[in-house]
């Protein structure tokens, strides 16, 4: 699997009139911008509708399944780079006034699936190292003993962490979450538009992130409150109008997010 692409590409491979990148790391940006890119990926989504509500849709119920079936989330990590990778095609020629057929992003997608599929893997072991670290810092013990006889013995004893470590384990947790969704929040568009190496494309992402650390906590702020309340509310208004309309504001606002943090406006 070839996952690696370089620095100079072909125009023939390049999606036309994707402009250059004049932030490879990422710029800070007004956190208000928000409301503008949310208002340019309405813009969007009214050029094709049908094709927008299908994400949409999809998106949430991909959603609601995970909420049932929590086995399954790994499987999002997979795929959710390669819907985003699609979704970048489609705005980025709704901006330009040229929509994308059904082709075209299936062609552009089909040119970069393996490194849009590294991403999700890559975010996925994010998520199973730092797991790994968080259980063994907060929930594996070492108690070491002496006997009469001088024999030494170490004991290792599992528990769960009550208290203040369990709110630590529980903020750290969600810490590790963030990470790996920042690292890869704008990896698949860097790797559709621009053909950067999905590892490259990573740092890229969570670089630009941290430059906009207080958008970046506030957004991550309010998708944790949602998350612990969703619960709350009965499953047909869950389904019908809280998870499509939780899905559809990050997927309006990702590509006016990415032109503005490495494009510039």
């Amino acid at each position: 699997m070839n996952i690696d692409y370089p620095s100079t590409v072909s125009t023939q491979t390049r999606i036309h009139g994707v402009p250059a990148l004049r932030f490879p790391s990422g710029d800070k940006v007004n956190p208000l911008r928000f409301f503008s890119w949310v208002t340019a990926g309405w813009r969007a989504a009214s050029l094709q509708p049908v094709v927008w509500l299908s994400i949409v849709f999809l998106c949430a119920d991909m959603t609601t399944l995970l909420g049932l079936l929590p086995l399954l989330r790994p499987l999002a990590m997979l795929l959710a780079p390669l819907v985003v990778g699609a979704l970048m095609v489609v705005q980025e020629g709704a901006s330009r006034n040229e929509p994308a057929s059904l082709r075209d992003v299936c062609t552009a997608i089909g040119r970069r699936s393996n490194a849009l599929c590294v991403i999700g893997l890559y975010a996925a072991a994010i998520v199973a190292i730092g797991y790994v670290m968080m259980l063994a810092t907060f929930n594996v013990s070492l108690t070491a003993s002496t006997m009469a006889n001088g024999v030494h013995n170490l004991s290792i004893s599992y528990g769960g962490a009550p208290g203040l470590r369990g709110t630590l384990e529980a903020l750290s947790g969600a810490s590790i979450y963030a990470v790996a969704i920042a690292a890869a929040c704008f990896a698949p568009a860097l790797v559709i538009l621009h053909d950067m190496a999905p590892l490259d494309a990573m740092i890229a992402s969570l670089s630009g992130t941290l430059r906009n650390w207080p958008l970046t906590l506030g957004c991550f702020f309010v998708m944790t409150v949602a998350t612990l309340f969703m619960p709350m509310v009965h499953f047909t208004v869950r389904a019908l109008v809280l998870t499509p309309l939780l899905t559809a504001l990050p997927l309006l606002a990702i590509h006016g997010a990415y032109r503005d943090v490495f494009v510039g406006k």
